[in-house]
């Protein structure tokens, strides 16, 4: 493998491995999290017949989420988000990361995001939910009466809600630059 191609996979390693690690490290954002997440199980455990206002409060938390993630990164208060210097220096660090990546590193970034946040992701979440596995926790949690497959659904949707999702935020950001300026302050 070309040595440029190398290291753009190995830059796409090291930021999903970052994503994960600034993710859980920010309590703030797991908490935040719970929120979508819980309701994402509710809705699935009653095959979305739920109230609007659940998803509502579905999007509306992850648009803070992802407010809240842009501020973290760029080691400000959740109120400069608010502010056009955040906004300008992000543009000013998405400028520098695209012709600094452009094309191998970021074309690799995307491989890792796809291939590490979806593949990997997903495969894991399913193997953890699988029935030799879920009816073990079933028993555990005196569910053994419920359908499998509801609790599956609702699990899945709570797990992807405090892992993928999240994650593919923090991770495109990172990627497209955002708190590139703070990086080593």
């Amino acid at each position: 493998m070309d040595r440029t191609i190398r290291n753009a996979v190995s830059d796409g390693v090291r930021l999903f491995v970052w994503s994960i690690g600034f993710f859980y490290r920010h309590l703030s954002l797991v908490l935040l999290s719970l929120i979508p997440s819980t309701f994402r199980f509710i809705q699935m455990w009653n095959d979305l017949n739920t109230p609007l206002w659940m998803e509502i409060a579905v999007e509306s938390t992850r648009v803070v989420l992802f407010l809240l993630i842009l501020a973290l990164m760029h080691r400000s208060g959740f109120r400069d988000v608010f502010d056009s210097a955040l906004w300008q220096r992000w543009q000013r660090s998405l400028k520098i990361e695209l012709e600094r990546n452009w094309p191998v590193t970021f074309l690799a970034q995307i491989a890792v995001f796809i291939i590490g946040l979806y593949v990997l992701m997903n495969t894991t979440l399913e193997w953890l939910l699988n029935p030799a596995f879920m009816k073990g926790y079933m028993v555990l949690l005196g569910m053994e009466e419920y359908d499998y497959d509801q609790v599956y659904t609702a699990a899945l949707f709570f797990l992807k809600n405090m892992s993928v999702i999240p994650l593919s935020m923090v991770y495109i950001l990172r990627m497209l630059g955002a708190g590139a300026d703070t990086r080593d302050k």
